[in-house]
Parts: C-alpha cells; structure tokens; sequence
C-alpha cells in the first residue's frame, strides 16, 4: 500500500534556532520553509531499500546488539551506542596516567542521553565527579548516579554555563576541573559546508570553557635511573589528557588542531573503532594544558605526520 501526503515543515536548521532560549551572535543560518513530499510504504515481504540497509547495519553492528547486553568489556547496559567511544579513548592511552583516574572532576558537554557519562562512571566507580550539560535531558535514571550532576539547557547560553559553573561549585567545591569531554553535535543538514561550520562553532565553544576552567601542567622533565634509563615521566606519557573534543573532518579541521596546539602540549586527531568507518567523525585528544598567558608566549607544539593524525590509539 502506497500513501503520499506533502506538508510544509521549516527547515531543520530552523529547528536548532527555535530551540535556542537566547540570542545568539552567530549568522542567521535558517532557510525558508519549503514543501516536502513524504512517502509511506507498506510491505509485506519487506522493507524499502534504505531501510533495509540501516536495519543491516544495525543488526551487524557489534556496539549496537551488545549496548544493553554487556559484551565487548562493558561492565553496565549502556544508553547509546557513543559509550563506547569514551571506553575506546580510555583503552587507547598508552601513557603512564590513564584518560579516567580516581577523584577525576570530569565535565560532559552534549551529555544526552547519558552514554558518556554512563562510561566514565563504569570506570570511576564513584570515584569522581562528573557534571554534564545538554539541551536535551538525560535517559532515566542516568543522571541519579552518586556523583554525577545534570544542568539541561544550551551550553552556548552564557547563563546555562552560569549554571554549570554553579553545579560545579556545589560538587567539587571549585570550578576548576580535570577533564573536558565535547561530544556536542549540531543537527545535520546534508550541506558539508554548513554542517562543518555549526560543528566548528561547538567545538570552538568547548575549548573556551576548557581554557577557562581546565589547570595548567607544566612540561614533564625527563628523569634518569641510575641504570641509564629513563623513567615513565619522560615527555607527553605523564601528561594528564584534559581535553577530548568531537570534530567532523572538513576544511577547517586542521586550521583547529593549530588553535588547539597552542594550548595544549600534545594534540592527536583519533578515531575510535568504535566510530563507523564511513562518517567524517573523529576526536581531538589533547594532553598538557598550558595555560591560557603561556598559550600566548610560547610556541604550538610541531604538528604530527600526517599519517599519524588518524589512529586508534595515542600518546
């Protein structure tokens, strides 16, 4: 059976403003509305081609089938397949402290639905704090873990991060913290120039509250046994990671990782395996803050090879 019906729905990127509870100081992006033409099948020994690609997909999707089941060293039933993004990060730090340590203040930026909080939580055990801000809420009962906080509202919104700022205070006792994950995704509109703008702008917005909140470490000194060889505090293995940012690839991808070199000691572009192989998603890992006044005296660190910039594993 074959239905057609058209409706005139604004666009998506009117959605994203319309949601927004404050002015903003970025360009007007919205398109007119347009009509759209919807087309509803009903099959009875099938489903439509696109819809039985993504059911595929997501039938041999091992992160998908073992999100509620608890396989691929899960240790909880997760809320989004993401979880496992944060667990490939943690996995992949070769250096001598881990991503996720004991005590950790921990901040989430596009917490929604709790996945990455649910992650860094299976590893902290209760240890920590972590707060995470969303314009969207949180599943049910992700935000009741002992330790974690929840502010609901847009983090572009100077008063949202006013209220971060104050759930910070009240669970640590300082706005300082430990680590700042951005997992910030603006709705997609097909258009790769638009799309990559919206996400540079989120990415941006996470690395001023880094560089607001995060505490500068100083370069790790290279120590020597007396049997010659060096210690694990020698270079980038002792520097804390304090910022992971999510990037889609695009043309402005590498004018960002030069920003980020500024501020942070070691900067490496990661895609987790947990990331679908065909989206243009990956992440900033960033070691070493410097501290915004030495970011604007002391030199970026050298960009990596080329070949190295993409990796499962880091540092």
């Amino acid at each position: 059976m074959l239905r057609t019906r058209s409706a005139t729905l604004p666009s998506p990127s009117s959605w994203v403003l319309a949601r927004v509870s404050c002015p903003r100081s970025s360009p007007n992006l919205s398109l007119p509305p347009r009509t759209r033409t919807f087309t509803t099948t009903t099959l009875v020994a099938g489903k439509s081609g696109s819809s039985a690609r993504w059911l595929q997909r997501q039938q041999h999707d091992p992160y998908v089938r073992s999100r509620a089941s608890g396989p691929l060293d899960a240790p909880a039933a997760f809320v989004s397949r993401s979880a496992f993004k944060l667990l490939d990060l943690h996995k992949a730090r070769r250096g001598s402290l881990p991503l996720l340590r004991p005590d950790m203040v921990v901040v989430d930026l596009g917490a929604a639905p709790g996945g990455w909080i649910q992650a860094a939580d299976s590893v902290l055990q209760g240890s920590g704090t972590i707060v995470g801000v969303d314009l969207l809420k949180l599943q049910h009962g992700v935000g009741a873990a002992e330790g974690v906080q929840f502010v609901q509202g847009d983090f572009l919104d100077p008063k949202v991060q006013a209220r971060l700022k104050e759930a910070l205070l009240d669970m640590s006792g300082d706005t300082k913290v430990d680590l700042v994950l951005s997992d910030m995704m603006a709705n997609t509109s097909g258009n790769n120039t638009r799309d990559g703008a919206l996400s540079l702008e989120l990415c941006e917005a996470a690395l001023a509250f880094a560089v607001q909140h995060l505490s500068p470490i100083r370069r790790a000194t290279k120590v020597v046994t007396p049997s010659g060889r060096p210690t694990a505090a020698e270079g980038s293995k002792s520097l804390p990671i304090q910022f992971i940012v999510k990037h889609f690839a695009s043309e402005s991808t590498e004018a960002f990782r030069k920003e980020l070199a500024r501020y942070f000691r070691q900067v490496k572009w990661v895609k987790p395996p947990s990331s679908r192989k065909d989206s243009r998603e990956g992440f900033f890992v960033c070691a070493g803050f410097k501290g915004k006044q030495s970011a604007e005296t002391e030199p970026a660190e050298q960009a990596p090879a080329q070949d190295d910039l993409e990796s499962s594993v880091f540092f």
